[in-house]
């Protein structure tokens, strides 16, 4: 799947969550302007899509107890690749995945279980 229809396809789905809303936020030099997801259930980012023709990708904020909460021996080799970028020995609690069509589906069930864990959390 090209590019421009894996944007528009991760786009939609994140859109389509409830109470989710879109806008442009500037991540610095390593991400510059990228498409930002946010939802009332936390102050965080939920996702953020960084817009590059070269390596389109999509990035998560995670949160320790979130990452241990999830079925990581059930998820695909690509997902759990992305997560351990959110663990240490690294310095970042973001996990980030290129986007492919073959993980596209994964990673929206990964949004869809943040969103629950953050629902459960807020109450």
């Amino acid at each position: 799947m090209p590019a421009r229809a894996l944007f528009d396809a991760a786009r939609k789905h994140l859109l389509e969550q409830d109470g989710v809303t879109e806008s442009f936020a500037w991540y610095g030099e390593c991400w510059h302007w990228s498409l930002e997801y946010r939802t009332r259930l936390s102050p965080e980012p939920l996702a953020v899509v960084i817009p590059s023709p070269a390596d389109l990708q999509l990035a998560l904020p995670l949160e320790p107890e979130f990452m241990e909460s999830l079925p990581l021996k059930r998820m695909k080799r690509a997902i759990r690749d992305g997560l351990e970028l959110a663990q240490e020995p690294f310095h970042t609690r973001w996990g980030v995945w290129s986007l492919a069509s073959t993980v596209l589906d994964d990673l929206q069930d990964l949004i869809e279980m943040k969103l629950n864990h953050l629902a459960k959390r807020a109450g």
